[in-house]
């Protein structure tokens, strides 16, 4: 397919049922190379780990976020299209100059808007303890982090897979698209849930291959959304790719 027009006009409305073909096509590719996403989602799992243990180290894990989000993407992209990726694939949007100022933006932004949620989930603890819950306070937490996430679900890959290079315009995008597939996400992450849940019996072991299995779905959701054909030319292949060198916001 070729993309041309605002983000917006590239974002359909699937039915509910799509996010168990979103699942089903993340299995097959999952077989395809089992121990190459095994690796990249364990090495994902361990930055954030590491980050959690330390201001810096959050902060450093903060602004890699959307490079190696992107990088898993490629590989995705990649496996789709039959080449052979390999780990390294992981860390080659750090080497796309063009993407720097987005992603690196990109990431400032989620911290920012991070923190006033933070604070109001601190809040909500120490009214908890207190047995004095404030319910609506409850619903604008649910509310904004839900606003939040679906602003960014899908940010990462509408900036290095579409042709919108605007920040702005990325983050709505992202927030409309999920919002047009609300009812299939909930389906998604309701499967999602269960899978997790039977890791349960396995000491959580299974989760090594049901957090791969999850983030290739989740990608492969975008694809389906924004009808994104897995074989166009990747970040990777610049030659019909314009030059993003303005920043627009």
């Amino acid at each position: 397919m070729q993309h041309s027009g605002s983000v917006f006009e590239l974002i359909r409305r699937r039915p509910v049922l799509s996010a168990l073909f979103w699942v089903k096509q993340a299995w097959q590719l999952f077989q395809k190379a089992p121990w190459l996403w095994i690796q990249l989602v364990s090495f994902v799992l361990l930055l954030n780990l590491l980050g959690s243990m330390n201001p810096v180290l959050f902060m450093v894990t903060l602004f890699l976020n959307p490079f190696i989000t992107a990088g898993l993407y490629s590989v995705i992209m990649a496996v789709q299209r039959g080449e052979t990726a390999s780990f390294g694939w992981l860390f080659r949007p750090l080497n796309e100059s063009q993407f720097r100022p987005l992603f690196l933006q990109l990431a400032a932004l989620n911290l920012l808007l991070a923190i006033p949620l933070s604070l109001l989930g601190e809040h909500l603890t120490q009214q908890m303890a207190a047995e004095q819950l404030d319910f609506s306070l409850v619903m604008l937490f649910v509310f904004c982090t839900a606003m939040v996430w679906m602003m960014f679900s899908y940010a990462v890959a509408i900036l290095y897979f579409l042709p919108e290079k605007r920040l702005l315009l990325a983050l709505m995008g992202s927030l409309v698209a999920c919002w047009r597939n609300l009812l299939p996400l909930i389906l998604f992450g309701v499967i999602a849930l269960a899978l997790c849940l039977a890791t349960v019996p396995t000491m959580l072991l299974g989760m090594i291959l049901v957090l791969p299995l999850l983030s290739i779905a989740f990608f492969i959701s975008f694809q389906d959304i924004f009808d994104v054909d897995p074989g166009q030319a990747g970040p990777s292949d610049q030659q019909n790719r314009p030059d993003p060198d303005v920043l627009e916001v």
